[in-house]
């Protein structure tokens, strides 16, 4: 039996309500669902926290935007990533950017290759004062797919940053800023030359680059105290 929050949003999809649009009003729904208003408004406050309702006082309710990004915003309130959570979503993450990236290439326009030029210039500037560039780094993916309108796929790419925020600074950045920066200028090179096969293997080295980090750092965690001071950083 589905719980009245899925009935709610079966309804909103039937009417064809996109996000931003009003939802009808309290009395409207107790009607068409047959329910109470108290059970009406319980299972409103689960669609609000969930991201796909929005509500504001003295205005009405409004359909939100609900994607995996804002499952992973509820799940990090309760339960904070682990370094075996970020490389299985990393994993993830490589599988879908590597297989929608040839479709990207094959819509991109020069302008969107001078913008991810630009984001690299943004990176290397950075690295050179040995500042973390995690923002461009998020841009950089999110501006390879976005004229491509998955919402699904901009979902996930965005709870994957959002995780992966959530993580320690040397998770988020590594030792070597000006390598990190190069990785990303490389699949902009190949782009510029028009080779996607060669730009798919750069993505897939940078991808290969991260997780053997992320594995690095675990093996690091797991290694006793006397061993690592015996052993040099």
């Amino acid at each position: 039996m589905s719980t009245l929050h899925q009935r709610l949003l079966v309804y909103f999809r039937d009417i064809d309500l996109q996000p931003g649009d009003s939802i009808p009003t309290e009395q409207r729904l107790c009607g068409i669902l047959g329910v109470s208003r108290p059970n009406l408004r319980e299972s409103m406050a689960v669609l609000e926290a969930m991201g796909a309702v929005n509500s504001r006082q003295g205005a009405r309710r409004r359909l939100g935007s609900f994607d995996a990004s804002i499952l992973v915003d509820e799940f990090l309130h309760l339960l904070p990533p682990t370094e075996d959570d970020l490389r299985e979503l990393l994993d993830v993450r490589r599988v879908l950017e590597v297989a929608f990236f040839p479709i990207a290439v094959a819509s991109m326009t020069p302008s969107k290759v001078r913008e991810l030029r630009a984001i690299t210039d943004r990176m290397h500037a950075k690295a050179a004062h040995g500042t973390p560039f995690l923002e461009e780094d998020a841009s950089f993916h999110a501006s390879i797919f976005a004229h491509l309108g998955n919402r699904t796929l901009e979902g996930l790419l965005t709870a994957f940053w959002k995780t992966f925020k959530a993580s320690s600074e040397e998770t988020q950045t590594g030792h070597d800023l000006p390598a990190s920066a190069r990785s990303h200028s490389q699949i902009v090179d190949a782009l510029e030359t028009g080779d996607t096969a060669l730009a798919v293997h750069q993505l897939n080295v940078h991808f290969f680059d991260v997780r053997t980090r992320l594995s690095s750092q675990k093996k690091s965690a797991s290694t006793p105290a006397t061993l690592t001071a015996a052993g040099g950083s």
